[in-house]
């Protein structure tokens, strides 16, 4: 691990319910996200601000994250590594798309120094918001992660972003990385440090200047398949192709089990991919990989939760359109 204590870290703010208000004290689960500047954070942190520097890049619900606030958020954080002052940057960050976001820095990288992301399962004037300590955590792993990777800091964990998953509504355990280890635990205050990211298979992933050029993000789609579903929303989505201006470039199917669906899924499927769309079959378990199933023909098995396969696969269309 390195240690970075001469150097800054740059927080950067994007919403999220760790920035969230009550719009009724009586009732502390009910807020609006995104209220407060990260600068409102960090000094609800109670942080020591000589060698933090504070950037507000959007201040929405993350689930609103879309083309233009990540390519603003990429964009800070090449220019935060671009000066020689600064070792690290946190994201402030809301939960319900963090694994979407992490995953896309993480396919961006490496970065010159560890990207902490970090949020809150409460919002910030709550009696017992858990913001302020996760961004006290993610600051002080900021400091002492190896260079290149990304983290989800979250409640005393650190998570490595190709691993982790919103898996909960409960306040405490919302992050998990499954079967993976985590990246490090803080145990007696310190950080002990468990374990390199996992072993993943990697997609053709376009240049952070590509991504920032980019006008327009690869639509994908995620179908769940489940017992008794019939085939009609694929034939839609096919169907009205020709009607927008964002045409359909693939499907992420998140099949039952270990990835399977019917015969009526399979027939449209492979219609679509004659079509021309991209099918990865992920799997609507949280845990596991897909695995070749019997009579079923259509589709790309991927090891990647179906949340992360949209990204990856969005990704990897964009870097195709970048050749």
């Amino acid at each position: 691990m390195s240690l970075k204590k001469n150097r800054k870290t740059v927080v950067l703010g994007t919403g999220g319910t760790i920035a969230g208000v009550r719009a009724d004290s009586s009732n502390p689960d009910f807020y609006e996200s995104g209220r407060l500047r990260v600068t409102d954070l960090a000094n609800f942190s109670e942080e020591e601000h000589h060698h933090i520097e504070c950037l507000d890049v959007a201040q929405i619900d993350s689930k609103n994250m879309g083309l233009p606030v990540w390519q603003a958020l990429v964009k800070a954080v090449v220019n935060a590594f671009s000066r020689e002052d600064v070792g690290s940057v946190v994201i402030t960050h809301g939960t319900d798309t963090l694994e979407e976001t992490a995953y896309l820095l993480q396919s961006l990288g490496p970065w010159p120094g560890p990207v902490v992301m970090t949020c809150a399962m409460r919002p910030a004037d709550h009696p017992h918001a858990d913001g302020p300590a996760n961004l006290r955590d993610a600051l002080s792993w900021g400091m002492k992660a190896p260079s290149d990777g990304v983290y989800v800091v979250f409640n005393q964990q650190a998570h490595h972003a190709l691993s982790v998953q919103k898996i909960s509504t409960d306040p405490l355990r919302a992050f998990s990385s499954g079967f993976a280890p985590l990246a490090a635990e803080k145990i007696d205050g310190e950080w002990v440090w468990q374990s390199g990211p996992p072993a993943v298979t990697r997609f053709d992933m376009p240049t952070t200047t590509h991504f920032l050029g980019a006008t327009q993000w690869p639509r994908v789609e995620w179908l769940t398949h489940h017992a008794g579903c019939g085939s009609e929303v694929i034939d839609v989505l096919l169907g009205s192709q020709g009607n927008s201006v964002n045409p359909l470039r693939g499907l992420v199917i998140a099949g039952t089990g270990a990835g399977s669906f019917n015969g009526k899924w399979n027939a449209s499927l492979k219609a679509a991919s004659d079509q021309g769309l991209v099918i990865w079959i992920s799997s609507r378990c949280a845990w596991g990989i897909s695995q070749p199933q019997a009579n079923q023909s259509a589709g790309e098995l991927v090891e990647l939760p179906p949340a992360k396969a949209c990204m990856a696969m969005a990704l990897s269309l964009m870097a195709q359109d970048a050749k």
